[in-house]
């Protein structure tokens, strides 16, 4: 490797590093944690436009063109390929890795009596049932079928009760949901649609939630200032923004299918890193998500 080869990949390097290593608090999920309210007041546009916000949206911008330099280089090399074919020869077992982890979301969510969520009481007794029998329907792989549905179902049930812009969060379920309904479809054209509506689904999840910390930032701010540990020294404001980048990217960089397996290598990570900060309710909250994330390592 020439010297201006070299310096390419470092540079990408830096840019992967700013994407992913940065701000932990990208993964933690706002509402789970802050006092909020959809009754406070967004910023305006000319309130996020600051130069700051300017900056990060160019290296951002710069960031994942660099990717796409980065994901040539990394399918190039002998090592990397080797590490895909051994996942490769594995991606029979993905379905077996998402039905077991939405059967442990659904589990612990009827356990906590919540839906889906830790932050969504669930609104009836009923309801946590209905969790129950979905979970016992993920057993099976003649029945996993209907427990696509039935995601589907609790997803919807949410949506009344919670609200359409208050789910956009949790979007991944419908993703989740249609990958179990059609995975083992005999039309090939149907099962093909189990990874894209798993990746855009996650991806679309991620990048409302970096939505969230750019016109409502006080909701984070809420979080850093019980949790300054996390914001490694630097000021509370540009790390929330910062943070809110990295899920824009992340989410995007899924959606569009650049860097799929050490994407989801790398978040999976940080989520169980986490973890240690805020405990159970993100076990709850992302158990669903390291299972999609492994599914993508998978496939």
């Amino acid at each position: 490797m020439n010297v201006r080869s070299r310096s390419r990949l470092l540079i990408s390097l830096i840019v992967f590093g700013y994407l992913f290593i940065a701000p932990l608090v990208a993964q933690a999920h706002v509402k789970w944690f802050s006092d909020f309210s959809f009754t406070d007041p967004p910023l305006t546009v000319g309130q996020v436009l600051t130069p700051t916000f300017l900056a990060l949206a160019a290296l951002t911008f710069g960031a994942m063109g660099a990717m796409v330099y980065l994901d040539k280089r990394l399918n190039s090399l002998p090592l990397y390929g080797r590490i895909v074919d051994w996942l490769m020869a594995r991606r029979d077992q993905a379905l077996v890795v998402l039905r077991v982890g939405m059967g442990v979301t659904l589990l612990l969510s009827w356990q906590a009596d919540r839906l889906l969520a830790p932050d969504l009481v669930a609104p009836s007794a009923l309801v946590g049932w209905l969790q129950f029998v979905v979970a016992l329907l993920l057993v099976l792989p003649i029945t996993t079928p209907l427990a696509g549905i039935g995601v589907l179902v609790l997803y919807a049930i949410a949506v009344v009760n919670f609200g359409g812009f208050y789910m956009l969060d949790y979007f991944a379920f419908v993703g989740v949901g249609i990958y179990l309904l059609v995975a083992q479809s005999p039309n090939a054209r149907i099962r093909g649609l189990r990874l894209p509506a798993l990746y855009f689904s996650l991806g679309f999840s991620l990048m409302w939630l970096g939505l969230e910390k750019v016109i409502y930032p006080q909701w984070g701010l809420y979080i850093l200032q019980q949790n300054s540990q996390l914001t490694l020294g630097l000021d509370v404001n540009f790390f929330l923004l910062a943070a809110a980048f990295v899920e824009l990217a992340l989410g995007y960089l899924l959606i569009i299918g650049l860097l799929e397996r050490p994407l989801s290598l790398v978040v999976t990570l940080v989520f169980f890193t986490t973890t240690l900060v805020f405990g159970r309710t993100e076990i709850i909250g992302h158990t669903i998500l390291h299972a999609a994330l492994i599914v993508f390592l998978l496939e």
